[in-house]
């Protein structure tokens, strides 16, 4: 259970920018900035510094864009142009996804026409904004804009057998740092005080690269540690509802949903990489000792560094690993799209 945490809530910064021509990718450059129903009008959602969106025209100092499965207007002085492809939705109905595949969950549907920017390409899948998350929708339905062709995919990983090895990313991934000691810490120096982060120590299990750490467990109607209406960080849910109770819940749960079960906080740095990013991201923790692993999803930021720990984890995690508070973990990304759960 965490000690007394500290979620760090993020301001609005001010950055003039031209209003941005209809088909162009933009970038928010605001810390939060709002998305509304309507120019000047209710607050739907809010999008991340960094960003990308699809700008489709403006109106009143507001550009409109595809926010999700619906239109939603952001300012257009807290945005800027940028030569992200887009891609425009020629299907009727498309899902998209959590990862490249049709075994993975969909995350909702985007309809004819609507537009979003391409983050990256795996095969005959790209991986789109989606509102708030990053999504993966099939190439075949959807067709490039303004000049552009989503970016190639990363070149593959050679294959290193079953198990944690398969989806082991290492500590550092498209500029994101896994959090350990050494490490410059914006986002730490802000909540904390503290400009560097104090522990974790950078070790290898069978030649590869993790984060080691003690651990402890968070979330669920058990934690106390939490107040009922406290919030994740990074992802916005209540972090009471998620997970069971001590019994644990049923492999039919575990299966339906599980990014309610398999969930991690850590100190993030949002300097290099926003939350938007964060709420996208796989981390991989492993037992050392048994060599158990489980996949999970950041969903807070913490927990507090007087505890002594790095990594907080869902009570399903921390049971699926077969450790106890105040044991050790090793932690990595795991491979983007990666499925949350036990690591066969």
């Amino acid at each position: 259970m965490r000690s007394a945490p500290t979620l760090l809530a993020a301001g609005l910064s001010v950055c003039l920018a031209l209003p941005a021509a209809a088909q162009e990718a933009i970038e928010v450059t605001a810390s939060t900035l709002n998305v509304r129903d309507a120019p000047w009008g209710t607050v739907i959602d809010r999008a991340a510094k960094g960003l990308r969106l699809a700008a489709r025209g403006e109106r009143s100092g507001f550009l409109s864009v595809d926010w999700g499965a619906r239109t939603g207007w952001v300012h257009a002085g807290h945005v800027r142009r940028t030569t992200d492809p887009l891609v425009e939705v020629v299907a009727s109905s498309l899902n998209v996804r959590e990862g490249p595949s049709t075994a993975q969950r969909a995350l909702g549907q985007a309809r004819a026409g609507q537009r979003f920017a391409t983050l990256t390409r795996a095969g005959d899948w790209v991986r789109i904004q989606f509102g708030a998350r990053a999504g993966w929708v099939h190439a075949g339905y959807v067709r490039a804009l303004n000049g552009g062709a989503p970016p190639p995919a990363p070149a593959p990983r050679p294959p290193v057998g079953g198990g944690w090895r398969g989806v082991h990313a290492g500590v550092t991934l498209d500029g994101g740092q896994i959090p350990r000691a050494g490490l410059a810490n914006d986002t730490l120096r802000r909540a904390l005080g503290v400009a560097v982060e104090p522990y974790g120590e950078s070790v290898t299990l069978d030649g590869r690269a993790f984060v080691r750490g003690l651990v402890s467990w968070f979330g669920g109607r058990d934690d106390t540690g939490v107040t009922p209406t406290e919030t994740g960080a990074i992802t916005g849910e209540n972090l009471r509802a998620l997970n069971g109770g001590a019994a644990g819940p049923s492999d039919a749960d575990r299966a339906r949903r599980p990014e309610n079960y398999y969930f991690v906080a850590m100190r993030w740095d949002y300097a290099p990489k926003n939350r938007a990013w964060w709420r996208d991201a796989r981390i991989l923790v492993v037992a050392p000792d048994t060599g158990k692993a489980v996949v999970v999803r950041p969903v807070d930021w913490g927990p507090h560094t007087r505890t002594r720990r790095v990594v907080d984890l869902s009570p399903q995690a921390l049971r699926d690993l077969g450790l106890r508070t105040d044991q050790a973990a090793l932690i990595s990304f795991a491979a983007p799209g990666t499925p949350l759960g036990p690591v066969r």
